[in-house]
């Protein structure tokens, strides 16, 4: 007995020292620096691991100007803030302490709106995109291979101009807005093909009750899986790649709606997913219905090029037209983290349709223990793309300011 009491006093007092260290974590300050870099920044995410274990949710951000701002902590203990304006070149300090939690939830303006389908994220009041997370309703002309979820739409301009397009029964029915899929494969001897669903040789669809939301000062999102289902194996269909979506949206522009995407895809089995070369596949963009007349619609790389741009490495494309009258458009930004950075796309001759497309410079595949990881941020506006905002917003997320955290005295 005297041996069990020990025993529990050690587990007391190991557990009383972790109280007393998380209670010296939660009431310490931390200083901030943030380095522009070789950018001049404006409504630049920010991003950074704190040290010590912070509760999530929204704190107090002081600036060495006297301004605060919300920081947001996630669950991943990371912090994120908007940085309104920074200098190429200059610095900025910051104080945070993790006992002083930002308590008016009025101003937490990016918010999600939840119902049996879809999940609508605003900014303010306004809608930014909408993602099925349950099955959508197709048209009587579709069968039922249609029904699904696992897709972005509508996305928003600031205007409310509706940029994408689903379940379009005269044409390409198969393109959902912002989706996934793979084209072209090998999977255990078979060629599934999860992107041209009517072929009723692979789909793609939601693992149901796996939608997480989040919301907060700085962004509001979700993380959804999904399921590459191979159709044409014997038997029961089998599952070749398990899929993750991790959707923040933040805080609005000046002018502008932004959100990110990050897309990380791994084996079900010991069994790898081969991509041969091919034109499209990956991450797709169907364009608003009213795109669908070529003359209402256009594109423009980062170089410069429109519908010639297809087939060359681009870090940003941008699409947009006429939808009910009214101009406006999305740009699509690659990470140059991303698997043959930067990527070639996918520009369709005639079609409002776009994506980025690696497996064009050559076969590429999906192996046992080394995940496929996709990071995209779009952006959305309305009337003409402004190219130097872009260059700057792809700057923005390919090099973010930098970023030193130190625990105050």
């Amino acid at each position: 007995m005297k041996k069990c009491n020990t025993i529990i006093s050690s587990w007391f007092f190991a557990g009383l020292i972790l109280v007393l260290l998380s209670t010296t974590v939660s009431a310490q300050q931390f200083s901030i620096e943030v380095s522009s870099g070789a950018f001049d920044r404006d409504h630049s995410v920010v991003s950074f691991y704190l040290p010590g274990e912070i509760e999530a949710g929204e704190y107090n951000l002081l600036g060495e100007d006297g301004i605060e701002t919300i920081l947001q902590v996630d669950v991943q203990n990371r912090g994120w803030f908007i940085l309104d304006e920074l200098a190429a070149g200059e610095s900025k300090q910051f104080v945070f302490s993790a006992d002083q939690p930002f308590t008016d939830e009025s101003d937490l303006g990016v918010n999600y709106l939840l119902d049996e389908q879809t999940i609508t994220i605003n900014s303010g009041e306004v809608h930014v995109l909408s993602y099925f997370h349950g099955d959508n309703n197709p048209p009587s002309e579709l069968d039922e291979g249609y029904r699904r979820g696992g897709y972005i739409h509508p996305v928003y301009s600031p205007a409310g101009v509706v940029l994408t397009n689903h379940l379009n029964a005269d044409l390409h029915p198969h393109h959902s807005g912002i989706w996934s899929a793979w084209t072209n494969t090998e999977f255990e001897g078979r060629t599934p093909d999860f992107w041209n669903i009517h072929n009723n040789s692979g789909r793609v669809d939601v693992e149901e009750g796996s939608l997480k939301s989040f919301r907060g000062g700085v962004f509001a999102g979700f993380t959804s899986k999904h399921k590459f289902f191979d159709l044409s194996a014997p038997g029961a269909p089998e599952i070749a790649l398990n899929e993750l979506w991790d959707v923040k949206v933040f805080q609005s522009g000046n002018g502008y709606h932004l959100f990110d995407l990050e897309v990380t895809q791994t084996v079900n089995s010991g069994k790898p997913l081969h991509l041969p070369e091919y034109r499209y596949g990956g991450v797709g963009f169907r364009g608003h219905a009213d795109w669908d007349d070529p003359e209402k619609h256009f594109f423009l790389t980062d170089e410069g090029l429109g519908r010639d741009g297809h087939g060359t490495r681009t870090k940003w494309t941008h699409i947009g037209g006429y939808s009910d009258g009214e101009l406006a458009g999305i740009a699509i930004l690659g990470h140059p983290s991303n698997f043959r950075s930067p990527q070639t796309v996918r520009i369709h001759p005639n079609e409002p349709f776009f994506n980025y497309a690696p497996q064009q410079l050559g076969p590429m595949s999906i192996e046992p223990g080394e995940p496929y990881i996709a990071r995209y941020r779009y952006i959305t506006y309305d009337g003409e793309p402004d190219p130097d905002l872009l260059h700057h917003l792809w700057n923005d997320y390919a090099y973010p300011p930098g970023v030193t955290v130190k625990i105050m005295d």
